[in-house]
């Protein structure tokens, strides 16, 4: 294996990492509420970072936007605004069920959902091809692994809450919540699918493969910012805790809240640089390698900060195993991606 490919390889793997710890920094802003963390978070990862590295990094920036037709990137955005409510949502439910599970739920839903959208919008006569039929079948063992991690949730919580019905109520909205926020993060996908025109003309324009992603990434990620943006002004206004942003404690959770955006979005873009190494293999290894990672990661992190203390062996056997089942999926979607 050449240099380079273990170079792309590293580069996927620390971008798993960093993703699946972003949430991590909310456990430490303890005194803000979840419209606080979020809100700086979303700023850091969807505004700040994404146009600072795409204006250092795209030639003629404002002439591809002005080049390319309005609808295309009012479409961009769009989806981005999608996206955007399914963050919102990832946020209340990894609160509501945990970074590890959550996460699981989440990305699992979000690539699988990803994947077969667009394949079915685009080109759904390919749905009766061998390719559609792995999406199908990829799709299908995907949701026996949430499942399964679902069973997994449940059992931890009853574990903790014996007689009592209202925690269960609380694993059901979260899962809920997941569910809904892993079909919504997948419009982010649909952003680079019905983006190719802006992508062309940022290359014309002599932006380099790597770095051409970024006109749709920096749009889309923004749009997605007015939805967080929105929901958290709704909170903050409801809740009346603007004053947080300066209180005791504020600086911990300013610097929790950029650390998360600083993982997020460096996450997304070490992985545009390692699958760029990796050549031809990079989209059909890297992918399920960024997916795995951050699963992995995600779960390790909340088995280390007490997620899943005090469980029994089989409550831990049944999320082993859902994890299994869902990095399995994963590999069966990238077959079906590798033949397209």
């Amino acid at each position: 294996m050449s240099f380079a490919m273990w170079i792309g390889l590293a580069a996927v793997v620390f971008a798993g990492v960093l993703q699946g710890l972003f949430a991590v920094p909310m456990k430490y802003a303890r005194r803000w509420n979840y419209e606080h963390i979020w809100l700086i978070y979303s700023l850091a990862g969807m505004v700040v970072l994404p146009w600072m590295l795409t204006i250092a990094t795209v030639p003629h920036l404002g002439e591809v936007y002005a080049l390319t037709p309005m609808p295309v990137l009012v479409r961009i955005a769009s989806f981005g605004l999608c996206w955007g409510i399914g963050s919102a949502l990832a946020g209340l439910g990894m609160n509501l069920l945990g970074i590890g599970l959550g996460m699981a739920i989440i990305l699992g839903l979000s690539a699988s959902l990803g994947s077969l959208i667009p394949l079915l919008i685009l080109s759904p006569q390919q749905l009766h091809t061998p390719q559609g039929r792995t999406y199908l079948v990829g799709t299908v063992i995907m949701l026996a692994g949430i499942a399964v991690c679902a069973r997994a949730g449940m059992l931890r919580d009853a574990a903790r809450n014996r007689g009592e019905s209202a925690p269960h109520r609380s694993f059901f909205a979260g899962f809920m919540v997941c569910c809904l926020s892993g079909l919504f993060s997948s419009a982010l996908n649909f952003s680079y699918a019905f983006g190719g025109d802006v992508l062309n003309r940022a290359r014309a324009l002599g932006a380099s493969q790597l770095w051409s992603t970024g006109v749709v990434t920096a749009l889309a990620v923004s749009g997605g910012f007015i939805s967080n943006l929105a929901y958290c002004g709704y909170l903050l206004r409801k809740n009346g805790t603007l004053g947080k942003f300066t209180g005791d404690g504020a600086a911990t959770g300013w610097v929790c809240g950029a650390l998360m955006g600083l993982f997020w979005f460096g996450g997304q873009s070490l992985y545009a640089i390692g699958i760029t190494w990796m050549g031809e293999l990079g989209v059909v290894i890297g992918w399920p390698l960024l997916m795995g990672m951050i699963i992995v990661t995600s779960n390790a992190a909340g088995v280390m900060t007490g997620e899943w203390n005090g469980v029994s062996a089989l409550t831990k056997r049944f999320l082993a195993f859902g994890m299994l089942i869902i990095l399995t999926a994963l590999g069966v979607l990238a077959m079906a991606q590798r033949s397209t």
